[in-house]
């Protein structure tokens, strides 16, 4: 919801909370995934879940109860249930999963410079790490795939939406983030607030960044792989404009060959009291240039042909940069009042990829995009709130591919399109509490596109459209006892068609302006609760439809449509809080996805989605000396069960593994720290795709950063 309520309203919501998992299948052959396997999956992992973590905490937690005082543990588990069922604005108060990531949560999740690590251990979010630079990679939820670079998830920093309309339509860019220049991170579990439109089907990740820190600080790390970082901060609360500017220098060599990068950026923000809210104002740049080391074959590397390191073509690489400016307001003390966005956004990208066996394709885009978010809150009384509002966004853009020889020589031009989207969306949601223990939540949009292609290279495929489509949302919560809420809700979203699927660069494909808005209808059921102030234990169920389920070909980039989807899946997330210092989380996922007139009748698989995913982690924190002096230990351990690499599942890819762990030490003002990602499979990654047979873009085995910051008074 954009730069909104913060001041007066932190809490600290958990987010960290992953998996255990009991079996583990062995093997990496073209098997199919079989439904009977996945149902021992999850009853053995629910089975191992509540025997080694649950069971043990509860005879600590009774054990232990009476013997210490537990204020502490109090503050920090309290914070996990009691938005749900309170009428509020915040995301914590939706009929939904959700998941909050605080800025405490920030400074000690293990970070190696990736700004994925700052969601990798958020339970049910699918990561893909692309290769090349760190932009526009595949994050996802709810069993969509990432692939078309996050384009069925919706994207907001500040209020302004970073799916971009360029390269690829929806593609996300928010890898110029840094863990220093965050308040909040929201991450809403499908389509189910009416503040949101366009490409939220998966869900919405809501970032917020700071307005202020308590002084300027400066941070140098450096580590595996030829890393170095050096990052900036500087803020006083005491100016009547409150300053908080992060300038940031960012260089790696790579694990791969041809796989450097380099990024700057000045990030600046400024914010002040005008009349009943707060006024901020941001202004952005960023630029990055990269070397791209490609996908490569797996059997390739078994066999010796190439090893792990190689990189396709020495000549692949790319650079982008991204200017924007953001004007916030928000009230200063409650929620109810005005909230406003307005943002304007420059970005550019170029890029040059090979496919093994062919040519090097080229692809520059460049647009420029603007418009607003604006809503009103009125609540006049406790037990009820209307929102009424409209967001508006108007996209201008020119994009570009030809084939290319060492990236500067053209060959021919594949694609040559100016196209133009304008969207308006109109927006209510109520939320009301007849009851103490019963919040009804009521939601409707309606979305209206103006869609215009130029195609200049195959101009019988220009046209126009107008689309638009209702959306409405419904959940209750009910809280029988105290810190446990109940959840249950009904939504539908969508997504914006992309300029390919509308209007086709090739003369065989024909244009196609009356496909409407590819609609996803949802419901979810769920509960949340908190057991004697020291475990959280958390659970949700959802189905979807989606009309209009696309596959992009990972060379071309040409969308294809295979029709209607369905996805099943639950969560269950738990954190036990052992004690003051110490406390243990976990979560487990498993999504079912599948086409429901598949073109042929094997080929039935929603591509690229790991079926079961999970973490176990810990979190310690040990303060003394008059908390002058603390030592902290964050770990946490990834598992993502095996993905299929096409629609037939001829081809899987195997298990992914992943250890992370942050150890960091402070005395006073100085922070040492240092943070280390183990990813022990050869031959597995986050993502893979089918190129005739399994190709991935290979991880280290040991990534490293170490690092020192110091904070002025």
């Amino acid at each position: 919801m954009g730069n909104w309520p913060e001041e007066g309203l932190h809490t600290r919501v958990c987010t960290n909370a992953p998996i255990v998992i009991l079996r583990i299948e062995r093997g990496e052959g073209k098997r199919k995934i079989g439904g009977g396997k996945k149902v021992k999956f999850i009853r053995r992992g629910t089975i191992l879940l509540l025997s080694v973590l649950i069971l043990p905490a509860l005879l600590y937690a009774q054990e232990k109860f009476q013997e210490q005082t537990i204020d502490e543990i109090v503050v920090e588990s309290e914070r996990l249930v009691k938005e749900q069922g309170k009428v509020t604005i915040r995301s914590e108060g939706l009929p939904a999963e959700v998941n909050i990531i605080t800025r405490d949560d920030l400074e000690h999740t293990p970070y190696t410079g990736d700004y994925l690590d700052m969601l990798r251990n958020v339970p049910g979010v699918n990561i893909a790490k692309y290769t090349g630079g760190n932009y526009g990679d595949g994050i996802s939820m709810r069993g969509f795939t990432g692939g078309a670079h996050g384009a069925n998830t919706a994207f907001f920093v500040d209020g302004m939406p970073m799916n971009v309309m360029a390269y690829v339509h929806g593609m996300q860019d928010i890898a110029w983030l840094v863990p220093e220049m965050i308040e909040r991170i929201e991450v809403i579990k499908g389509p189910f607030s009416a503040l949101y439109g366009d490409f939220g089907l998966g869900g919405v990740i809501n970032i917020i960044t700071k307005k202020s820190e308590s002084g300027p600080t400066v941070g140098l790390y450096g580590g595996t792989w030829g890393t170095g970082q050096g990052i900036g901060v500087f803020s006083d609360p005491s100016y009547k404009v409150t300053p908080f500017l992060v300038w940031e220098g960012y260089t790696r060599q790579g694990y791969r060959d041809n796989n450097d990068f380099e990024r700057g950026q000045f990030f600046n923000k400024f914010t002040t009291p005008l009349g009943e809210g707060y006024l901020s104002l941001r202004a952005h740049y960023v630029a990055r240039t990269w070397g791209d080391p490609g996908y490569i074959s797996i059997n390739k590397i078994k066999t010796g042909l190439i090893s792990r390191t190689s990189a396709v073509s020495p000549y692949d690489r790319g650079d982008s940069e991204m200017a924007d400016v953001v004007l916030n307001y928000s009230p200063k003390d409650d929620e109810q009042g005005f909230y406003g966005t307005l943002y304007y956004a420059y970005y550019g990208i170029d890029t040059g990829r090979t496919w093994d066996g062919y040519t090097q394709s080229r692809k520059d885009s460049f647009s420029n995009y603007w418009g607003w978010k604006l809503f009103y809150n009125y609540q006049p009384f406790d037990n009820l709130s209307v929102i009424v509002g409209d967001d508006l966004r108007y996209d201008q853009i020119n994009a570009k591919e030809w084939d290319t020889i060492a990236y500067y020589n053209y060959l021919n031009t594949t694609r040559n399109q100016e196209f133009h989207y304008f969207s308006t969306g109109i927006f209510s949601q109520v939320q009301y509490k007849p009851f103490s223990f019963l919040k009804l939540l009521g939601g409707l949009r309606f979305d209206q596109f103006q869609i215009e292609v130029n195609n200049k290279l195959v101009p019988q495929n220009s046209g126009n459209c107008s689309p638009n489509l209702w959306s409405p949302k419904f959940g209750l919560v009910l809280t029988p006892y105290k810190d446990i809420n109940i959840f249950a809700n009904k939504g539908r979203g969508f997504r914006s068609p992309s300029e390919d699927e509308l209007s086709p660069s090739t003369p065989a494909q024909n244009a196609n302006y009356t496909m409407g808005l590819p609609k996803l209808d949802t419901w979810d059921v769920g509960f949340n609760a908190l057991f004697l102030k020291r475990l959280y234990v958390a659970f949700d169920y959802y189905n979807t439809l989606y009309q209009g389920e696309p596959w992009q070909d990972p060379i071309t980039l040409t969308y294809y449509n295979l029709g209607t989807s369905k996805r099943t899946g639950l969560e269950i997330e738990t954190k036990i809080f052992l004690t003051k210092e110490l406390s243990l989380y976990g979560s487990y996922s498993h999504v079912r996805a599948r086409l429901k007139n598949p073109p042929t009748p094997d080929a039935c698989y929603v591509p690229y989605i790991p079926a079961d995913m999970g973490i176990i982690g810990l979190q310690f924190r040990k303060p003394w000396d008059q908390n002058n002096q603390q030592l902290s230990l964050d770990f946490y351990y990834r598992l993502l069960g095996r993905s299929p690499a096409n629609s037939t599942a001829t081809l899987i890819g195997s298990k992914f593994e992943q250890y992370s762990s942050r150890l960091a030490y402070r005395y006073k003002n100085w922070t040492a720290s240092v943070d280390v990602t183990l990813t022990p499979r050869h031959y597995s990654s986050e993502i893979y795709v089918d190129v005739g047979s399994l190709y991935y873009p290979p991880l280290p085995f040991l990534e490293v950063l170490g690092g020192l910051k110091y904070r002025f008074n």
